[in-house]
């Protein structure tokens, strides 16, 4: 799919595979106006799909038309995590459910500096190239990413792990949820990339680097991901959201410093 929202502003592609392992395809995603997310369920058979439905349907209902301030878009979070959790607990085919979720969300906050605000729960990422250099800006709420925060084994080492899809952080899983969240300024030529663990479990970064820079088209982008990803083997569901900014502030060169404009919400965090 390709659409350009917000009067051009956005150009956007999304693809979902159930790549070539899976009979069923648990990942969700979300590429409208506004709102933009992808969101990896888990917890078997229907229940996983259940959950990944729920966030997803969650922001459509809530974040439509973007939100207003980044604690309306974090309590729509919130909330989808309370419908996974009841849902969880009130049918027993569902026990145990729950999914990741990474997002990002027009703020419509009146200012006149356009801005998303990024909301992580899990390990499904967002990146963002600019200047021709990829980076992930988000956080992975993992098992393997604790050993290697902590020293304990590489970011290479991490991808082969055998509990490499232990998360330590997912909506539905009880009955409150932390919410990681960021504010980013549009900024003309940005690429944004949101994609579950499919994408990256079977793709390096370098790789992924090298096709979203030969594929100048936002949706050509998505789904040359998704294919590199089953190209490696495919064990996984993969969904990829590729969002470019058409529109927005300069960056004042390409060098210039990736986290300049990467601000937590929460200064506690």
């Amino acid at each position: 799919m390709k659409q350009r929202p917000g009067a051009s502003a956005l150009v956007v592609g999304a693809v979902s595979d159930v790549g070539r392992v899976r009979t069923g395809n648990e990942d969700a995603f979300i590429a409208e106006q506004s709102v933009f997310g992808v969101a990896d369920g888990m917890g078997g058979h229907q229940a996983g799909e259940v959950a990944s439905a729920i966030a997803v349907q969650m922001l459509r209902d809530r974040l439509a038309g973007g939100a207003a301030s980044i604690e309306l878009a974090e309590a729509a979070v919130v909330e989808a995590n309370t419908a996974i959790f009841n849902g969880a607990r009130d049918n027993a085919e569902q026990r145990g459910m729950g999914t990741t979720l990474t997002a990002m969300i027009v703020l419509a906050d009146g200012d006149p500096i356009r801005q998303f605000v990024l909301l992580n729960v899990g390990d499904s990422r967002t990146y963002r190239v600019r200047g021709g250099q990829l980076r992930r800006i988000t956080v992975d709420h993992s098992y393997v990413q604790e050993l290697v925060a902590t020293g304990h084994i590489t970011e290479a080492e991490a991808r082969t792990h055998p509990r490499r899809n232990i998360v330590t952080r997912a909506l539905g899983i009880e009955s409150t949820v932390r919410v990681d969240s960021w504010v980013l300024p549009f900024v003309k030529g940005d690429r944004y990339l949101l994609c579950s663990d499919g994408l990256v479990d079977e793709v390096a970064d370098t790789e992924i680097a090298q096709i979203v820079a030969t594929h100048n088209d936002a949706q050509d982008a998505a789904q040359a991901l998704v294919d590199a990803a089953n190209e490696h083997g495919g064990r996984d569901n993969v969904t990829v959201v590729v969002i470019d900014v058409l529109e927005g502030d300069v960056s004042p060169d390409d060098t210039a410093d990736l986290d300049r404009d990467l601000v937590w919400s929460d200064p506690a965090a």
